[in-house]
């Protein structure tokens, strides 16, 4: 196959129930599970697999919330073909309903729950009706699952979020937010691994560096792992952030 532009007429969206398979402009294909119960779970499922055992036009899958987008590779884009990868993603999609996805890693972070740190920790807990003290226990005692690597490099969607910590993002956004800041809101909470503007309620503070591409594995948080967070002194950030 080559990458040869024809006149052929791009394929039409297929679709069963609760699946639906599409191209996205010449070089992907998305695969939509938005009307199936666990979207999420099936996208990390297809998103395990098509890492692990790609077929042969497959250059990345890129997964979203209940979406999955495979990127295809160069000499592969070819409109003559595409209905025919159309036709292997809707089965591979298919094959990903029901299933449940692999155990992600176990990863404990620590964070500094203190003042400085946690700028919005105060409007938390008015918010909730809680003292500073039972929104940090409520926090740190759960378990958060990667559900999306999104917005920038490394910026983990982690949902799990205690019911009782469910809170708007904030009326204004702030121009900045600092690298390793740690923001809820509904029933996600994410670190910042750069310095970016940001809506979310900020409660604390990761030293480590989540996101640096000199590494093999750039992102610390990668899809479907589960993630528990640790509380630390200031001083223990500070000695962390040195070390970065």
């Amino acid at each position: 196959m080559t990458n040869k532009q024809t006149s052929a007429q791009p394929p039409e969206l297929t679709s069963k129930p609760g699946l639906s398979v599409a191209p996205c402009g010449d070089d992907s294909i998305l695969i939509d599970f938005g009307n199936v119960l666990a979207a999420n779970t099936c996208v990390r499922v297809l998103w395990a697999r098509l890492m692990q055992n790609p077929p042969d036009f497959c250059f990345e899958p890129v997964a979203g919330v209940s979406t999955l987008l495979v990127v295809i590779k160069p000499q592969y884009r070819d409109w003559k073909y595409l209905s025919q990868y159309c036709e292997v993603m809707e089965q591979w999609g298919q094959q990903a309903l029901g299933q449940a996805p692999a155990n992600g890693r176990e990863i404990t972070l620590p964070i500094c729950y203190e003042t400085p740190m946690a700028p919005d920790l105060d409007r938390v807990a008015e918010f909730c009706g809680l003292s500073q003290k039972e929104i940090i226990q409520h926090h740190q005692s759960g378990v958060y699952l990667a559900e999306l690597i999104g917005f920038m490099p490394g910026f983990a969607y982690l949902s799990g979020v205690d019911p009782t910590l469910n809170v708007p993002r904030l009326p204004t956004p702030r121009p900045a937010v600092p690298a390793g800041a740690l923001g809820v809101t509904g029933n996600q909470c994410a670190i910042y691994p750069s310095a970016t503007p940001g809506g979310w309620n900020l409660i604390g503070r990761c030293p480590l560096r989540l996101f640096n591409p000199k590494r093999e594995d750039p992102c610390v948080i990668q899809l479907g792992d589960q993630v528990r967070f640790e509380a630390i002194t200031l001083e223990e950030f500070e000695q962390l952030w040195a070390q970065r």
